[in-house]
């Protein structure tokens, strides 16, 4: 740096000497101030977070112009969403395989229900019903004292389409079972339910009500009125 007097303008070079060797005039030369370190810092900090800003104005237009504009990206989409239709549709199909039953599986529970249900009807009336009743004495009331139904909901056939074969007992227990899958009764693929079903024990009875506390406001249509 070089200096030079104010009143002549001569340059009296780099030092501030406080006399000027060409006017004689002396001059008062300001001490130079010290940079105050709390203002620089601050200004550090400023220009840092300028540039930050500045940088992620940058970044965040080249996402927005060129993001959506690139196949890759919708290339990208598709397969994430590929994997995820091929996971949910994985673990749906577990979850119906888990919740198909056998169909002799079913068989044998709508036989234990059955069974049950047989013997509910023999606690009430004293007896099983007769082969001119049926299992439809269990859903639809055939005008015998002390009935107490329905003992089940609906009367269903087996998974093979076959109703279930019922005779009523001679000595013991009555005959029901399942044609099974030849659908022939006799042979050896037929089911049968579990004999100690026949007997529900009298636990049962707490909780059971009337008929016409149990459906209150169906009628039980006997079933020479349903046939009409």
């Amino acid at each position: 740096m070089r200096y030079r007097c104010p009143y002549c303008k001569q340059e009296v070079g780099a030092s501030p000497a406080p006399q000027c060797p060409g006017c004689g005039r002396t001059r008062i030369v300001p001490k130079m101030r010290e940079p105050n370190p709390r203002l620089a810092r601050r200004r550090r900090i400023e220009n840092i977070h300028r540039e930050y800003e500045q940088k992620k104005a940058e970044l965040h237009g080249a996402v927005q112009s060129t993001m959506f504009r690139n196949p890759k990206f919708y290339f990208g989409v598709i397969a994430v969403l590929a994997l995820v239709g091929a996971w949910l549709f994985k673990a749906t199909d577990s979850a119906v395989q888990r919740a198909v039953v056998p169909p002799h599986v079913r068989t044998l529970r709508n036989l234990d229900v059955l069974a049950e249900a047989l013997g509910r009807y023999r606690f009430h009336v004293g007896a099983y019903p007769a082969e001119s009743q049926g299992l439809a004495a269990l859903v639809r009331d055939p005008q015998v004292p002390r009935w107490s139904g329905p003992y089940i909901n609906f009367l269903r056939k087996d998974p093979w389409g076959t109703d279930f074969v019922y005779r009523p007992p001679t000595n013991g227990l009555p005959l029901l079972f399942s044609c099974g899958p030849d659908r022939l009764p006799g042979t050896p693929d037929d089911l049968r339910p579990d004999t100690a079903r026949f007997d529900p024990g009298t636990a049962w009875t707490n909780g059971w009500l009337p008929t016409a506390q149990r459906l209150r406001g169906v009628v039980i249509v006997p079933p020479s009125d349903a046939t009409r």
